[in-house]
């Protein structure tokens, strides 16, 4: 009977209301982060404002090894190990083999990488990678897989986490952040000359043309988030019945939102040091709601930085018929040593050194 009384525009807000304060309540849509502070966040159609819940964490301090540190991901404490000397070599390296000069680093480039597979690490370090001291592979799994290749190149950023790459479970949002995270703390803000002004992030399949990707970044068209973006309104994929949806699949409970922000797909972006001092010196990566799609998840700290994305048809994701890099900057998913020297050989006339 008192439904019956009240007009149209109570019973919105009532039930609004009670939408707000029971979300938390229901698994397959978790509460709001606690710094949404305007209703047009609330009622988004996006999940980028919703934060983790604190997760207990025992303080291993050290872990036995001079290089091991710890960063705070979506309230997951992280271990990782990196070379301490690799980076300051880094901030004093000069950029000669991409630049043609002897300007200072610009850029970190992270490639996400595995355990399993180290010639796609031998692949790239033989060619857009060669003699590069600002490339550092992301790599997780057991620390004896990948000891004595840390300690051999110095270049290997190594997380404490099992190598999962199936659809919730996927690590590759840990290791991303990871990367922005120690990066940003480490050389960004912990050593003030060193000069770097993007993180560029990567995979072990896709060849860079670096001399392009500095030239682009350094121009004033590059904005803070770049790549091969979207404008928006992509929307989860909910359907495990069909193949092609079932690797990325996500339930209501990970995202309950109907869609993803803009987003730049993970082939290859760069995010500059604005961006990043907002991402992570101003703590949304380490209270942001985990988001398995690391390129989703980088997505939604664009949304909640105000940070929009420059689309860069540049950049490649599939590829037929003639190798080469003609217009383009990356290419993705490059099938082995062989195409990634071919790619080598369209960018710079060389193939490549053999690396043993």
């Amino acid at each position: 009977m008192i439904i019956k009384l009240l007009s149209p525009i109570s019973l919105f807000w009532i039930f609004h209301l009670i939408f707000l304060s029971g979300v938390a309540a229901e698994d397959s849509s978790p509460a709001l982060g606690d710094d949404v502070h305007e209703a047009g966040k609330q009622l988004a159609k996006t999940g980028s404002w919703r934060n983790c819940s604190p997760i207990p964490h025992q303080n291993q301090s050290g872990k036995g090894h001079v290089d091991s540190s710890y960063v705070t991901v979506s309230c997951e404490y992280i271990h990782y190990r990196i070379p301490k000397q690799s980076l300051i070599q880094m901030t004093q390296s000069r950029a000669q083999t991409s630049l043609g000069t002897a300007e200072k680093e610009s850029i970190i480039i992270g490639v996400l990488s595995g355990s399993g597979i180290p010639e796609r690490r031998t692949s790239v370090r033989s060619t857009w990678g060669y003699r590069r001291r600002n490339i550092f592979f992301i790599i997780g799994g057991p620390w004896e897989d990948i000891q004595e290749e840390y300690d051999e190149y110095g270049d290997i950023l190594w997380i404490d986490k099992e190598e999962i790459y199936i659809t919730e479970t996927s690590v590759l949002t840990l290791k991303t952040e990871t990367f922005l995270s120690v990066m940003h703390e480490r050389v960004i803000q912990g050593i003030a000359t060193s000069g770097i002004e993007h993180l560029f992030k990567t995979d072990d399949d896709s060849y860079v043309e670096l001399q392009k990707l500095y030239a682009t970044l350094s121009s004033t068209h590059a904005g803070d988030y770049w790549g091969k973006c979207n404008e928006g309104g992509w929307k989860p994929h909910r359907n495990t019945e069909i193949p092609w949806q079932r690797k990325w699949y996500i339930s209501y409970e990970t995202y309950a939102e109907p869609e993803y922000p803009p987003f730049c797909q993970g082939a290859g972006f760069a995010l500059s040091r604005k961006f990043l001092d907002c991402a992570v010196g101003d703590g949304h990566v380490a209270k942001v709601k985990y988001m398995p799609n690391e390129d989703v998840a980088v997505g939604m700290l664009a949304e909640r930085c105000g940070v929009v994305a420059t689309n860069d048809d540049r950049v490649w994701i599939r590829w037929e018929g003639e190798i080469t890099m003609e217009n383009k900057i990356i290419q993705h998913y490059v099938k082995g040593d062989d195409d990634m020297r071919l790619h080598h050989q369209s960018a710079t006339g060389v193939m490549g050194p053999i690396i043993i």
